[in-house]
């Protein structure tokens, strides 16, 4: 036996007082006047024995009375099998899944629904002096709270769905954290029972950061939707990543049908600017269609975008919101080193889309670098430290990077900024094996400059190139690749656009110059290397989008639509911003949409979408879900399936076998019966 107050066992010592009320009490003397003594002699011989047993009988009762009151306030109880025999409060921890999956049908309701009532059944159910950790998938620092019954029933009616979606077993380690925390800095805890309601979704049901434990209790009560047919826009993305105003392109929408039954007849709706499409399609089940829209947009400038399509099911993901930004032009800085290229400077003047500057390396400044979009290292052998660290905080910002060596490179100089850049190193010169073998023609940066795949095409040759270590290590992609299998020309992996030639343009290293693929390759990295805002961002996960023209550090940089007007957090570098949507505050103002991103004045538009993790309905059993808590030690799981509605399903947890309420019952009774014996007992 435990008790959940042991230190009131002290008035244990109160039992003094029926003892000090017996001596002096029972035995005061009485004065009588009666006409013979010999009488009262005789009365108080005959009577003798029965007080002293009447006495007696007083006193245990009282004692008992006390000490099992003291007992009933110090809250005896029997722990459960698997948990400490020290004393402390029971807490009961209540995760609730509210990620956008939970606003699926269920039998009563949306699941989410059906959770509140589970977790409200379970804190009513509750002992009385039990803690209660109630928190969703928010994880913010208003769910970092211990609760009373009263308390956690009033939170429980504000739990409402949101776009953030976690894995089980960050879920679970947070849990832990927190309770480690109080129990250590606070108040001392005894039983913990991790209750998860959730419809488990495999996609967020992750277990290989969850470490044993043998203390806890954990019960997954799982709720299930009626139909898991789930039909939404997984992406979009364009068949050229040029967006040049005069110029067709291709938009395609990829729709997913994750269902065992055909849809038939679903309306895809597009929005471009003022243009506008709606087109009808039937899609197979449990599978993919990709679906196109050609556009042209004649002047520059930004145009938002739409995809729409009616899912009956699930809502949150029936829309993708984009941004198409035609620019006006592009700013091109040329740093020449002693093997630098005349022809490089003269791709560019003939384009007026483009703005050159064009340096030798002696007089580079970091200011002329920052106004630039692309910055073209052209023949530079050994490489400052001062341009090396201004080319990596440049590339971070959100600037392209090209790099074409030198004849004679200082390997040193140049391998430093390589690997700062995330590209392969370079070694010495080699002669063999190095004619073009392979362009990549299905990467998006070749798309539109061919009109179709050739193999005999008339490609430059190559005498000399620099050998590249590293590729297996590199994320890097080669665009271009010679016989020897080193590749030629490289780009970065991600999202920034750092490329690497691995030859020279000098005429000893060969006339790739002089070939008609180096003006188109040199044109393309400009083309793409125009600074902007993305496309398409998503709620809870971009945390650095690069703002470029923004004028004042100093104001806030809002994002504003029709319904919202918000404030993100802000970065400022040397030359730009950057925002974040990424923290809780973000998750719980922003919704999906099109906005304006406005300082002093409209800095252009951003869209914003819901991650697509939870569209995937399918979800785990219970002996995947039983299975995976076992294999990570946590041995006493018990599963729960909500089938038919949370109002036919009986919830029980674990409980310590309290006997407060009989001590007390024991006290009243030995109450009475002193009474009883003081009254009747002559």
């Amino acid at each position: 036996m435990a008790f959940v107050n042991p230190g009131i066992l002290w008035l244990f010592s109160l039992n003094i007082i029926p003892i000090i009320i017996h001596l002096f009490h029972f035995r005061r003397y009485k004065t009588l006047y009666f006409s013979s003594l010999q009488f009262i002699q005789k009365i108080d011989q005959e009577n003798k024995s029965t007080k002293k047993l009447k006495q007696i009988i007083v006193l245990i009762t009282r004692m008992i009375a006390l000490s099992v009151i003291i007992i009933a306030f110090a809250q005896p109880y029997l722990p459960l099998k698997n948990g400490q025999n020290n004393a402390g409060k029971n807490v009961i921890s209540i995760y609730i899944d509210n990620s956008f999956s939970m606003t699926a049908k269920g039998v009563e309701g949306e699941l989410i629904s059906e959770a509140r009532e589970i977790a409200r059944q379970i804190i009513e159910k509750a002992p009385i002096d039990c803690k209660i950790i109630l928190h969703t998938n928010k994880l913010n620092g208003l769910e970092k709270r211990l609760l009373t019954k009263i308390e956690a029933l009033e939170q429980l009616d504000k739990v409402k769905e949101c776009p953030i979606a976690r894995d089980i077993d960050e879920i679970i380690n947070w849990e832990r954290e927190f309770i480690a925390r109080i129990n250590n800095e606070q108040i001392r805890l005894n039983n913990v029972q991790h209750v998860l309601i959730s419809d488990f979704q495999k996609e967020t049901f992750k277990t290989s950061k969850l470490n044993a434990d043998n203390s806890g209790s954990y019960y997954p009560i799982q709720v299930t939707a009626q139909s898991k047919a789930n039909l939404y826009i997984d992406s979009i993305y364009f068949a050229s990543p040029l967006q040049k105003a005069g110029d067709q392109n291709e938009l395609f929408i990829r729709v997913n049908n994750d269902s065992d039954i055909d849809a038939i007849n679903v309306e895809i709706k597009i929005e471009l600017g003022k243009q506008k499409r709606a087109m009808f399609a039937d899609i197979k089940a449990n599978s993919t269609l990709n679906t196109s829209f050609n556009y042209t947009n004649d002047q520059p400038g930004t145009y938002e975008g739409s995809a729409e399509i009616k899912d009956k099911q699930l809502y949150w993901d029936d829309n993708y919101y984009f941004n198409v930004e035609v620019a006006k032009e592009s700013r091109v800085l040329i740093i020449n080193g002693e093997s630098e290229s005349q022809s490089m400077p003269k791709v560019f003047s003939i384009e007026p889309f483009y703005k050159l500057s064009s340096i030798s390396e002696l007089s580079y400044t970091s200011d002329l670098a920052e106004q630039a979009d692309l910055i073209l290292i052209n023949g530079i052998n050994d490489l400052s430290s001062g341009l090396v660290a201004d080319l990596v905080r440049l590339s971070e910002e959100g600037h392209s990077i090209g790099l074409f060596p030198g004849e004679k490179i200082n390997l040193s100089s140049w391998n430093n900024l390589l690997s700062k850049l995330e590209l392969p190193s370079l070694g010495n010169a080699i002669s063999i094996g190095n004619s073009i073998n392979a362009i990549d023609y299905k990467n998006p940066f070749f798309i539109g400059m061919f009109d179709k795949e050739k193999e005999d095409l008339n490609l430059p040759a190559i005498i000399k190139s620099y050998k590249v270590i590293g590729t297996n290590q590199s994320a890097a992609y080669p665009l271009l690749s010679q016989r020897n299998g080193n590749p030629l020309l490289l780009k970065s992996p991600g999202n920034k656009s750092n490329y690497l030639y691995t030859s020279s343009l000098a005429s000893s290293f060969g006339n790739f110059t002089q070939n008609a693929i180096f003006p188109a390759i040199i044109l393309r990295i400009g083309e793409l290397s125009k600074r902007k805002l993305p496309q398409f961002v998503t709620i809870g996960k971009d945390s650095k989008i690069l703002i470029y023209n923004s004028l004042n550090v100093e104001k806030p940089i809002r994002l504003v639509n029709k319904n919202v007007d918000f404030i993100p957090p802000r970065q400022n570098f040397k030359s730009i911003s950057s925002i974040s949507i990424s923290g809780t505050e973000a998750v719980e103002k922003l919704i999906a949409g099109s906005y304006k991103v406005v300082e002093d004045e409209e800095l252009g538009c951003l869209a914003i979408n819901y991650d697509r993790k939870e569209s995937s309905s399918e979800t785990m059993d219970e002996k995947q879900i039983v299975a995976a808590f076992e294999n990570s030690g946590i041995k006493n799981c018990t599963f729960k399936a909500v089938l038919n509605g949370q109002s036919t399903t009986q919830i029980k947890l674990d409980k310590p076998v309290e006997y407060w309420r009989i001590f007390i019952a024991l006290g009243l009774i030995f109450l009475l019966i002193e009474m009883a014996l003081l009254k009747f007992w002559k």
